[in-house]
């Protein structure tokens, strides 16, 4: 058994959780958009769009803010795996 962060789990279930979170085929999306400051990095997002057939829940990697008042936000996203 492996012990970690107070939880006992065993090997199988860490070799599966390990090739869950590494081999993922990592689904990203980029956006551009109008500012909306309360987003931060690790944030969980839907982002539904019917014109591409997009309705998945993403994880926020980066946010690039604009230093003007009339810019836009650039994020970067990773789709959320759910695990097996």
């Amino acid at each position: 058994m492996l012990t970690g962060g107070g939880s006992l789990r065993s090997a199988y279930e860490e070799i599966k959780q390990q090739l869950y979170q590494y081999t993922n085929y990592n689904e990203q999306v980029s956006l551009t958009m109008l500012p909306i400051y309360y987003l931060e990095p690790n944030t969980r997002i839907t982002i539904k769009d019917t014109q591409s057939g997009l309705n998945n829940d993403f994880m926020i990697k980066t946010i690039s803010l604009p230093l003007d008042i009339n810019g836009t936000m650039n994020l970067s996203c990773t789709k959320v795996m759910e695990n097996m």
